[in-house]
């Protein structure tokens, strides 16, 4: 991370995505849904014996998450009852002198639940994992009973548990600006007392986004624009740094020496394949994902690191997902639906939810994606609650309008649709299920790949593969091992000021793991024999899913020597190796898709 002496600084991403609850869908049978939904509200105890701040926010937040799938089924009065029971837990606990409440402390400036857990009291431990369920609770109450969302009613004690986790004010001498939120790491920290030799840590990321999409949706809900904004501002920016530093999605921030694709927690000095209470793999992989909820779509927009995420957890516990098997399914689906549909279909019969989850969430869940398609992160909407699924060339744009009146929510692709007053609305639209950020290479100075080491400007042809050897377990990076090589000779041009090369490699590892391929594109100004110039680019891990990949040169080098000239009856070379991995993999050829273009005229 880079440091410059400066008053301020901005960032820009793309917001984040939220709704109250995945759309309504064909894929969803109502009778069955209606079942696992009476299942939930009829247990005998709907709160499973929670009496602390944790356990009781959880149960509070499984409950909440149900509340909009009764109205998609017209089963009103169940969500009333729902309703019901989760306003008088929160009452329970926003009202003093009882078995539960919330107990301000001045010395330390902090708003406190009792009985507490995992150090909230004594270390000042995890207070935005806590409070994020009670918040994201009481905005699906709001979006029902504006009353009592007032501030003159239990709004103010809402209000008062955000003070304590994000507070936005810089003079609020109650509670201090943002708590566990840092703006430098873009992201948060979980330990109150920070006083680690590793500095501070924080495991569940994705318990600290719930509070944030908690705040869009009690603004939303509550007509506080302004804190619906800050809950933009933090869910947005904390789900790029969860996607770097715990996720590794661009394979750019994890050492090469570690072996994992994922961390459970992240610490001032690094991270660890590990949680505070067990090493089983599920967990590790599971507790930067629960909860999922309408606040959880951000992740989708990194499907590589989910699928080098489940394949991993797999391999590490020896087979697919037994105790945490619904909520590595519900992520699974962020990215591939048909997959996470397949493993429900199989194992819905016989496992126990999650304590925060339940089947009917699960069930609406992933047969919704699997209707609706995976989240489209690169189309935005012009409200905070709106996000856009694809599915095939279809897009599905979904938008929840809190207001009074009707809106018009306009999307980035162009795409508009009229939603009525406190209600969802989706349309459809056309789209593609691969987004290509890149622009077309232009058609000069454009190398076609052929079978038999032929770099060619002749388009078309019939689609073939050529065979990339295994690394043999070994770790090749940046060193060419049996590699593929693409050569043509006799090129004339002139250097393109400011260009560089670009390429577009089809690559496919079959269900094969663990492999990455890497590609070095070398220029011999001269044609003698000796390359003046070689560009080694960061290899590409493939996912263990069937399919071709697209390799690019967006990676970026990982190492360079030379310079560029002009080309005088040169030679332009590309060869393409397995850096890592134990199999075989494939380099399609003869298509107008696998492609190198220089920087020349």
């Amino acid at each position: 991370m880079k440091v410059r002496e400066s008053a301020s600084f901005t960032t820009g991403q793309k917001a984040a995505a939220v709704l109250p609850g995945l759309p309504k869908s064909s894929g969803v049978d109502a009778a069955r849904l209606r079942g696992y939904l009476n299942e939930a509200v009829n247990a005998s105890d709907p709160f499973s014996g929670a009496t602390d701040t944790y356990w009781t926010g959880k149960a509070l937040g499984r409950l909440a998450q149900l509340v909009p799938l009764t109205e998609q089924i017209g089963e009103t009065g169940t969500r009333d009852r729902l309703l019901g029971l989760i306003k008088g837990k929160l009452q329970e606990w926003f009202t003093a002198g009882g078995a539960n409440e919330f107990s301000y402390d001045r010395d330390w400036k902090t708003l406190t639940g009792y009985p507490a857990s995992y150090g909230s009291d004594t270390e000042l431990n995890d207070h935005h994992f806590h409070y994020s369920y009670y918040v994201y609770a009481a905005a699906i109450v709001a979006q029902y009973d504006q009353g009592w969302a007032a501030d003159s009613a239990w709004g103010g004690m809402v209000k008062t548990l955000v003070r304590d986790t994000a507070n936005a004010s810089r003079t609020d001498t109650a509670y201090p600006f943002l708590r566990g939120f840092d703006v430098y790491a873009g992201h948060s920290w979980a330990s109150g007392h920070q006083g680690f030799a590793a500095g501070n840590n924080q495991e569940s990321s994705s318990e600290s986004t719930n509070l944030s999409a908690a705040l869009v949706l009690w603004g939303s809900a509550t007509g506080d624009t302004s804190l619906r904004d800050l809950g933009t501002y933090l869910l947005t920016t904390e789900s790029e740094s969860v996607a770097q530093y715990w996720f590794d999605a661009d394979q750019q921030v994890f050492p090469s020496t570690f072996s994992h694709d994922t961390v459970g927690m992240v610490w001032g000095s690094g991270g660890a394949y590990a949680t505070w209470w067990t090493a089983n793999p599920e967990e590790i992989h599971g507790i930067n994902v629960l909860p999922l909820t309408g606040g959880s779509l951000h992740l989708g927009g990194e499907k590589a690191a989910i699928r080098r995420n489940i394949a991993e957890m797999e391999r590490e516990n020896g087979g697919p997902a037994v105790e945490w098997r619904d909520i590595l399914w519900e992520f699974q689906s962020l990215a591939d639906p048909a997959s996470a549909k397949s493993k429900w279909d199989a194992g819905h019969a016989s496992y126990t939810p999650e304590e925060g989850e339940s089947k009917a969430h699960t069930y609406h869940w992933i047969n919704t994606l699997d209707a609706l398609g995976a989240p489209d992160a690169t189309v935005t909407g012009d409200l905070p609650t709106s996000a856009v699924f694809t599915k095939g060339t279809t897009r599905t744009y979904v938008a929840h309008n809190h207001g009074s009146s009707a809106r018009s929510v306009t999307f980035s692709d162009g795409k508009t649709i009229s939603v009525p007053a406190r209600s969802t609305a989706s349309a459809t639209g056309s789209g593609s299920s691969d987004p290509d950020p890149d622009p077309d290479p232009p058609a000069g100075n454009t190398f076609h790949l052929r079978s038999g080491g032929i770099l060619t400007t002749a388009t078309g042809g019939t689609p073939a593969s050529d065979t990339i050897a295994s690394g043999g377990g070994a770790n090749h990076d940046g060193t060419p091992n049996q590699p593929l090589v693409y050569e043509i000779r006799g090129v004339n041009g002139t250097l393109t000021a400011g260009a560089g090369t670009t390429f577009r490699l089809q690559v496919d590892a079959g269900t094969t793991v663990g492999l990455g391929q890497q590609a070095r594109v070398s220029y011999d100004l001269t044609g003698d024999g000796s390359f003046d110039r070689t560009e080694t680019y960061n290899y590409f891990p493939t996912d263990p899913v069937a399919g071709w990949e697209e390799y690019t040169q967006t990676r970026g080098y990982k190492a360079s020597t030379g310079t560029l000239g002009d080309l005088k009856n040169g030679t332009v070379r590309l060869d393409v190796w397995n850096a890592i991995g134990n199999g075989t993999s494939k380099l399609q050829t003869s298509t107008d898709k696998s492609v190198l273009v220089i920087p020349y005229s």
